[in-house]
């Protein structure tokens, strides 16, 4: 069904890969005393991979028939919220080397992807909740 609990939990996933796109994830200090805030928004590739996590977790809210695909799908976009994690961490070390930045700080924001991980858990964990009730109601006719 649509009102479930994992529809909750996947409509947080969404909503924290929208404030992901919103709010910075590392301000640096340069040499000469300026300081400049990076976010998803500036590389293409973190902000596409943030959309698609988002779209994809929309879209399943509506398989709530199939829960088997609603499942592999939900552990795709967890392998796919941990590449963008990696590959956002890797690419602000790059940043650092390439443009020359002296010292900067992590964002809260930066730590997102990890909440949208353990949204996507909880969903997978509402939905295995759901098979069990329904075998055990199948059972009992």
């Amino acid at each position: 069904m649509i009102q479930r609990i994992q529809t909750l939990w996947l409509l947080l996933s969404i909503a924290s890969a929208g404030v992901l796109c919103f709010f910075p994830i590392y301000e640096g200090l340069f040499l000469n005393g300026t300081k400049q805030v990076f976010g998803v928004r500036e590389n293409i590739f973190l902000f596409a991979g943030i959309t698609l996590i988002a779209l994809i977790s929309l879209v399943n809210i509506f398989f709530f028939k199939n829960r088997g695909r609603q499942k592999i799908i939900i552990l795709i976009n967890m392998l796919l919220t941990g590449g963008i994690f990696a590959a956002q961490y890797y690419l602000i070390e790059q940043l650092k080397k390439d443009i020359g930045i002296v010292q900067g700080d992590w964002q809260m924001a930066a730590m997102l992807p990890i909440f949208i991980i353990i949204f996507h858990i909880f969903a997978f964990v509402g939905i295995r909740k759901d098979e069990k009730l329904l075998s055990n109601a199948d059972r009992m006719r």
